[in-house]
Formats: structure tokens, C-alpha cells, sequence
């Protein structure tokens, strides 16, 4: 129950990436706006975002913070590589836990070396609840390396799939929502990096009518060769009054863009 976005542009050079900060868990059944980021930074230029349950990716990220610390100069395809990895250990880890460990058994690989020697009916019933065990997690994953940017989907059970071709991507209950809203506006790689943060700013908004997705905050970053930069309340209260001047066609609105995109590189440069 959530929006997480992410758009290339410049020729598929930066990438631009927001969310809501909506915070869903089924098991203490509790759904809420929390004031922190769901962007998890796993490097100087490559960012994770999460849509499912909250306390599924905690563990994930820390996992996949340890390997990535073990490369040199991890590129995004090295970072969706270790995300995938620690994904599908974390879900045969949970799949063990729930339906396996009843039964006897430590993990995924005991249950085959001894499943030959059990009832037939018994074992395909365990594997149908393995193979249909959904871990309840969504990645998106953008990244720049070598100046080329990218974006990653990342889902269940661990597979992936890259939307550099499309140029945009999304996950969460507000998908419909945005990715209409980004087809609409043509969004594409060829967009100025003006012409992106407005996009996925604005489908953002447009995703703010699925259930489930909060309105309260928006999160929204540029990430770039030479890092990331995360806009503050203020510039996305900017953004809207940008976004009410392109639907009334007053040029203008660019510069305005312009300046919010300044202003943000000038305030992340002086908090660094």
C-alpha cells in the first residue's frame, strides 16, 4: 500500500525517483504516514525504494548492506545482483520458518535430500505452499553507473526485470494511477531533467488517489554521476506551483523548475 516512482531522462543519464511515506504491516496490522524516507541509499549513486510490508525489507537491506561493502565500486547491476540474492535468501528463510521447521526440517535444502522418503501427497503439499509463499516486498531500484542510468524492478520471488527501455517504472498500489499519468505527459528517456522532475512529481500526486497511498508526504531525488540529490519540503511545494503554471501553458514554469533543481544541489552541497 504505497507509490514509489522512478523516471530516467537526459538521455537516460540521471533518473529522477519519489515515494509516499506510507508504512503498511499486515502482521501487527497497522497502516500509517511515518516521517522518515522509505529511499534506502545503498551507494553514493543508487537508491532502493520498497513498497509491501515494512518490516520485511529491514533485515534485506542490512544483508544487502554487508555484501555490498565487500565490492569495489559497486555498480547499479552489481547492487540489483546482491538485492536479488539477499531477496531470495530472505524468503526461503521465511518459507523455512513458517513451513518447514514444523515439520522437522532446518531449511529448503533438508526437505529435498528427504522428502523421497515421505508420503507423496504430504510432500506436494508442502511444496505447493512453498512455491506459492508471496514474501510481501516490492524494490525499486535506480542507480547510476558509468554515466548510464537505470531502474530495476524487483518482486517476488526474487526475480528482476530492467525498464530502461520504457524509461519509467513503478510499484505500489498506486501504479495504475502513475504510470497513466507518466504515459499521458510522454514520458520518456529523451525528457529534460526539468521536464522528468515535474512528471514523476505529478504522478505522484495523480497515484494519491489509490487507496492505501499517502498524501501527507512526498520524498522526491535526482540521482546523478555525481550522486544524489534529495529535494526539501520546500522545493516540493514549489513543484506544485510549477506544475499549475504547465497546465495553464505558461512557459515560465521551466525556469521555476530550474531554480528548484539549483536550489536543491545548492542546499545538499551545504549539508555535506
Amino acid at each position: 500500500m504505497t507509490i514509489c516512482i522512478g523516471a530516467l531522462n537526459l538521455n537516460g543519464s540521471s533518473v529522477v525517483v519519489a515515494s509516499d511515506s506510507m508504512i503498511t504491516n499486515n502482521y501487527l496490522s497497522i497502516e500509517f504516514e511515518h516521517p522518515i524516507t522509505k529511499m534506502t541509499r545503498l551507494s553514493d549513486t543508487c537508491i532502493a525504494l520498497t513498497a509491501g510490508d515494512a518490516l520485511a525489507h529491514t533485515e534485506l537491506f542490512n544483508d544487502v548492506r554487508r555484501n555490498i561493502d565487500q565490492l569495489r565500486h559497486p555498480t547499479t547491476e552489481n547492487i540489483k545482483e546482491t538485492v536479488k540474492s539477499s531477496y531470495q535468501l530472505m524468503r526461503q528463510k521465511t518459507i523455512a520458518e513458517l513451513y518447514l521447521m514444523p515439520g522437522g526440517f532446518g531449511d529448503i535444502h533438508e526437505f529435498y535430500q528427504n522428502n523421497r522418503h515421505m508420503n507423496h501427497d504430504i510432500v506436494m503439499g508442502i511444496q505447493g505452499q512453498m512455491d506459492s509463499y508471496d514474501y510481501g516486498l516490492e524494490i525499486l531500484l535506480a542507480g547510476v553507473s558509468n554515466g548510464k542510468a537505470s531502474i530495476y524492478g524487483i518482486l517476488n520471488p526474487g526475480t528482476s526485470h530492467c525498464f530502461d527501455s520504457i524509461g519509467f517504472y513503478a510499484i505500489g498500489s498506486g501504479l495504475p494511477h502513475a504510470l497513466n499519468s507518466l504515459i499521458a505527459r510522454e514520458c520518456y528517456q529523451g525528457n529534460t531533467l526539468e521536464e522528468s522532475l515535474l512528471n514523476v512529481y505529478e504522478s505522484k500526486i495523480m497515484a494519491e488517489k489509490a487507496p492505501g497511498v499517502g498524501s501527507n508526504v512526498t520524498n522526491i531525488c535526482i540521482i546523478e554521476k555525481d550522486g544524489i540529490t534529495m529535494l526539501t519540503k520546500e522545493n516540493i511545494a514549489d513543484l506544485k506551483e510549477s506544475m499549475i503554471k504547465r497546465d495553464k501553458r505558461e512557459d515560465s514554469w521551466k525556469e521555476d523548475v530550474s531554480k528548484i533543481i539549483e536550489e536543491s544541489k545548492n542546499g545538499n552541497k551545504k549539508q555535506e
